[in-house]
């Protein structure tokens, strides 16, 4: 039986495998945050979740796909006791703000952040929010986001790195 923190590598891989950057965006900001003890005790943990968490991995999806899939062999190989121990923090809080009429979503999106700044957000959206994107940087956010097959946008927003 796998353990959660195997189940959710695998499901971070095959997100990037797809192409699904919203999905394994949140996959990979549950498994940083699943593993932040590791992370402050390894300096080489710390520097390759520093360097996913900062890629744009929809322009690099091979390489992206290819330094995830080394930091799991390295987490498995290395840290696999710790893995067994480790629990997952719950997903990403999802707000489907379809439907709504300007400034509404961006105002709903910040008083989210608000409640609760340290934990991912999965916001799903009509559209690409691209006026959104300077006010998160403002405010220290880091942002990913994906065309949803049925049309709409997702993005995950995180506290920066």
């Amino acid at each position: 039986m796998k353990s959660p923190a195997d189940a959710l590598i695998e499901a971070a891989l095959a997100a990037a495998r797809a192409r699904d950057w919203a999905a394994y965006r949140a996959h990979f900001a549950q498994l940083r945050e699943g593993c932040a003890a590791l992370v402050e005790q390894h300096e080489d943990l710390r520097q390759r979740f520093d360097t996913l968490g900062a890629a744009a991995p929809q322009h690099d999806p091979e390489g992206c796909a290819a330094a995830f899939a080394e930091l799991a062999a390295l987490l498995r190989e290395q840290h696999a006791g710790a893995l067994r121990k480790w629990r997952p923090p719950p997903a990403p809080r999802a707000l489907d703000l379809r439907g709504l009429q300007p400034p509404e979503p961006i105002v709903r999106i910040f008083e989210a952040l608000e409640r609760a700044p340290r934990e991912p957000l999965r916001a799903i959206l009509p559209h690409e929010p691209v006026p959104l994107y300077a006010l998160l940087r403002e405010r220290g956010f880091a942002w990913s986001g994906t065309q949803r097959a049925d049309g709409a946008f997702e993005l995950v927003i995180e506290r920066g790195t």
